[in-house]
């Protein structure tokens, strides 16, 4: 579901304009989505609407048991978390320093190169951070 967003009208549209880069430049994502640590959809990349809201649900969901379980092991905060099969690799970052916190949940099929999958996105969360921080 697509709340009204955290952030002004200016501020997604800049947000959308850097997902749009990241997959112009990070060879096989299929859908990102930017959301907030409550699970909502603020900005996205994706066809089917309701499936970037499921994605902001769950990616907020697997940012705070990653969370968890990295406070559980007694590591420091848990930065990214990436879920691999031989289809493709989900990976969830957040997006440093923003108040309110937001996320970044990012979908890559079988095409994309786990490394360069995740320096695309540790750089779009940087731009976000950049361009969106107060």
């Amino acid at each position: 579901m697509k709340v009204a967003s955290p952030l002004g009208k200016t501020e997604t549209a800049v947000a959308q304009k850097e997902l749009e880069n990241f997959q112009e430049n990070t060879k096989g994502v299929t859908s990102a989505v930017l959301l907030s640590t409550d699970g909502f959809e603020v900005a996205s990349l994706q066809v089917n609407k309701d499936s970037a809201s499921r994605l902001a649900a769950m990616g907020s969901s697997l940012a705070a048991i990653s969370s968890a379980i990295a406070k559980e092991a007694g590591i420091s905060e848990c930065s990214r978390l990436i879920v691999e099969s031989d289809e493709g690799v989900v990976a969830v970052m957040k997006v440093p320093n923003l108040k309110p916190p937001l996320a970044l949940a990012v979908v890559a099929n079988d095409a994309s190169l786990l490394g360069q999958l995740l320096w695309g996105a540790k750089n779009c969360c940087a731009a976000l951070e950049e361009k969106l921080k107060k």
